[in-house]
């Protein structure tokens, strides 16, 4: 019997998983990306539900990948349950995380306006926003032919500038692809993001203009994505899919 870590085989497990687990490593076809090993020893985690909190969010992805690669389920392994709780945790975490750095990038949004009231004071009145561009800098947004090329470049270099503004946003905005990521009940299917189109679908300046820093409030960054990628307007929209 071939059973990659610590873990074995308990009536719980599929017949499906427990000929997987069977086979021998040799007439296994070796899958890239995909850490058959550490996805074991997630396994084995999430079946010591005690010791949950050894898990880390990169195990999960490594199990994810192991399961999608071979045609399992979690349930197959006997830890449906378990899995789906600890991406609730995973999630709750990230969201604490992003809303604290949305309180903080509104600070720093304020003294970015007051310093461009007083330094710029003709582009202080212009309808703008701001958000990350691809390569992690952040990015000015307006209407159509609101700003000029010269007003653009003015207005984000000032972005850039204010004082911890950048750094903060980017984290912000990686947390936010990687809560996307984890909501598969919400997102899967529907929305992809990612820093490549991220631009495209969250406007901070609009988010914190509106002061819509929780999630139900219309204009929220979970909003914005909503409106910006649903077929239907009318859908129902619902706050991140936690299960804890």
């Amino acid at each position: 019997m071939n059973v990659t870590g610590a873990i074995s085989l308990q009536i719980a497990f599929s017949q499906v998983a427990k000929t997987f687990l069977e086979t021998p490593k040799s007439d296994k076809v070796e899958i890239p990306g995909v850490d058959e090993k550490r996805a074991m020893l997630a396994i084995d985690i999430l079946m010591r539900r005690s010791e949950q909190k050894g898990i880390t969010s990169e195990d999960v992805d490594a199990l994810d990948a192991f399961l999608e690669a071979n045609n399992l389920t979690p349930d197959d392994f006997g830890v449906g349950m378990q899995l789906k709780r600890t991406k609730g945790y995973f999630l709750l975490g990230k969201e604490i995380q992003a809303g604290i750095a949305l309180r903080e990038m509104e600070d720093l949004y304020a003294n970015f306006k007051q310093n461009l009231q007083s330094q710029w004071s003709g582009l202080a009145h212009l309808a703008t926003g701001f958000t990350v561009s691809e390569d992690g800098q952040l990015k000015v947004t307006s209407p159509p032919n609101t700003l000029t090329a010269r007003d653009e470049e003015i207005l984000t270099a000032l972005l850039n500038e204010t004082k911890g503004l950048q750094p903060l946003t980017l984290k912000h905005a990686k947390l936010v692809i990687e809560m996307v990521q984890l909501d598969k009940p919400q997102f899967e299917g529907k929305v992809t993001l990612d820093l490549s189109n991220f631009h495209k679908l969250i406007d901070y300046g609009l988010l914190l203009n509106k002061g819509a820093l929780d999630l139900s409030s219309s204009d929220s960054w979970l909003d914005q994505l909503h409106k910006k990628s649903e077929t239907d307007p009318d859908q129902k929209r619902q706050r991140l899919h936690i299960e804890v």
